[in-house]
């Protein structure tokens, strides 16, 4: 059929970004319908409409595709994290609160195609990036932790503290609170341990 391609109408199969990009999204089609453990490159390549060999040659292998699914949707989840927490850079505290709120609201939108919850809870850990996770929470704190330090004079382990939020970004998209409210309390009880005067 004219105008017709292996990737679809008035597209280009000759375009790698395309095609690497075309592969991952049937990756997340089927990983979301079926779970990881059932993804195999068969079924990939047929949500994908294309043939085993031309997957390879993209892609070495199913951990391969996987992998860089996962790098790009964490990406994207950072990125809409940046963006949504752009308003309390200024604000430190509030940004730690606002950014597990963020994951509270995106496993409230994304309920059945969350990577790392539903089918798939337990299971995508594994392709987590801890280097990528890093360098994103460095973009979003780093600055306006040294403005709050400055500002108050007071100094938190902020390696310490990417840890601790790693953990309950990801425990809250597996396992989200019930409302938004329980989450801000528990949060604000703890935050204000450091303010106790002993």
């Amino acid at each position: 059929m004219a105008g017709e391609t292996r990737w679809g109408k008035r597209s280009r199969h000759d375009d790698p970004d395309q095609a690497r990009n075309n592969i991952l999204s049937a990756t997340y089609r089927v990983v979301t319908r079926k779970g990881v453990d059932k993804t195999t490159i068969s079924e990939i390549a047929k949500q994908a409409k294309v043939s085993r060999p031309t997957i390879y040659r993209y892609f070495d292998s199913r951990d391969d595709i996987i992998q860089s699914l996962m790098d790009k949707r964490q990406g994207d989840f950072f990125q809409s994290m940046y963006e949504e927490t752009l308003p309390y850079r200024d604000d430190f505290p509030r940004l730690v609160e606002e950014m597990l709120c963020f994951a509270q609201n995106f496993n409230a939108q994304n309920p059945a195609t969350d990577l790392v919850s539903g089918p798939n809870t337990g299971r995508m850990s594994a392709y987590l990036s801890t280097d990528d996770t890093d360098r994103h929470f460095s973009t979003m704190l780093d600055e306006p932790y040294r403005k709050y330090r400055e500002k108050t004079g007071n100094v938190v382990d902020l390696e310490s503290l990417k840890g601790f939020l790693g953990a309950m970004i990801l425990t809250i998209r597996i396992a989200p609170y019930k409302n938004h409210e329980t989450l801000r309390n528990q949060l604000q009880a703890i935050m204000a341990l450091g303010r106790t005067n002993g």
